[in-house]
């Protein structure tokens, strides 16, 4: 399949995507809520990825969709609905909250059942697909580079690097977004690094680094 000749890819691929930036967004806006709880030092496998996870620094949580936040698309029993191939794994936060930022700097882990109409479809015809898809529904939407294949142990990604402008009133709020995109078994699955773009030179790195340290069973990255 090629990369540019993804029309019909976008419109199926594009429906399951969407509901997992209405995820991102309700998860952007209950982070932003959490107080500070003890820092854990922990490792965390990646059972659908047979990966592990170094997540010290970072205070881990599963996603709870009836816990309440200030977002009133997490009430909405229709997108509720929507949402229900999307699984939000679980996701990492700051102990440390910056109390002038509305927005905590986060991991999130989710994924979604790729249509078995596309079952043949490439990482880069998925990448290609919701970056149209992002920038019609972010504002200011914007790739910031190239998108890079890597791995981690037996498993191939894509990195995507982007920032947009939250869709809330008031003063403009810029996010920077750092994403590891994996296909497999039927299932596509994606590490998202949030931070505030004001945050981004310190919180980034530390998201990289947090990345980087995924390796297989073994210890191999």
């Amino acid at each position: 399949m090629s990369y540019r000749n993804i029309k019909d890819l976008n419109i199926e691929l594009s429906l399951p995507s969407k509901e997992i930036l209405l995820n991102f967004l309700i998860v952007i806006s209950f982070v932003s809520c959490l107080e500070k709880v003890p820092e854990v030092k922990k490792t965390i496998e990646i059972s659908e990825l047979g990966l592990i996870l170094n997540y010290e620094g970072w205070i881990y949580e599963e996603y709870d969709p009836n816990r309440e936040t200030s977002d009133p698309r997490s009430k909405n029993k229709k997108e509720t609905k929507n949402d229900k191939n999307v699984n939000i794994i679980f996701y990492l936060f700051e102990p440390d909250h910056n109390k002038d930022s509305d927005i905590r700097t986060n991991i999130s882990f989710v994924s979604e059942p790729i249509p078995a109409k596309y079952s043949q479809a490439t990482l880069e015809d998925y990448v290609a697909s919701i970056s149209g898809l992002y920038s019609n529904l972010y504002r200011d939407y914007e790739i910031l580079s190239v998108p890079q294949k890597c791995n981690f142990g037996k498993e191939k990604c894509i990195f995507l690097e982007s920032k947009f402008v939250l869709p809330n009133p008031g003063p403009k709020k810029e996010i920077r977004t750092l994403q590891w995109i994996f296909f497999k078994e039927g299932f596509v699955y994606i590490f998202t690094g949030t931070s505030p773009e004001s945050e981004v030179s310190e919180k980034g790195k530390k998201i990289l680094n947090t990345i980087q340290t995924l390796s297989d069973k073994n210890g191999k990255p």
